[in-house]
């Protein structure tokens, strides 16, 4: 992710802030230098990386998000059913970044550019414990 994108008011949904980024923007583009689509094995055809989202995601090409509607075919239930795991998933990863950086478990009491310099540290702190 963009360094320059963590920042944004909590009265902002994720959407909206997802399309005034500059990731989204190289996103559409295709100037964000996504690998190429590849086969996950030797029997199937390949496939692109993706973006994880919700149904309050655009469609794009790089962006998967779970079909709309109450009546939905059996496929599309279960694929409705392995996004939403994926993004439980996600969205665990993040819990357990969070727990071990607990300044998340409070309000951030700081001006937001502050913020987004502590969110940034954050994400460099994280990516270097990890190594």
């Amino acid at each position: 992710i963009l360094t320059s994108e963590v920042g944004a008011y909590s009265k902002s949904n994720d959407s909206t802030i997802f399309k005034s980024s500059l990731f989204y923007k190289k996103l559409t583009n295709k100037t964000l230098n996504i690998p190429n689509s590849k086969a996950i094995s030797e029997i199937r055809t390949p496939s692109p990386h993706v973006i994880v989202g919700d149904e309050t995601f655009g469609l794009c090409d790089n962006i998967m998000r779970p079909y709309c509607g109450k009546k939905l075919t059996h496929t599309k239930k279960i694929f409705n059913f392995r996004l939403s795991r994926a993004r439980r998933y996600i969205e665990c990863c993040f819990g357990i970044m969070i727990n071990k950086w607990r300044i998340f478990h409070r309000p951030l009491n700081v001006n937001i550019d502050f913020t987004e310099d502590i969110i940034q540290a954050f994400c460099v702190l994280h990516n270097y414990v990890r190594l």
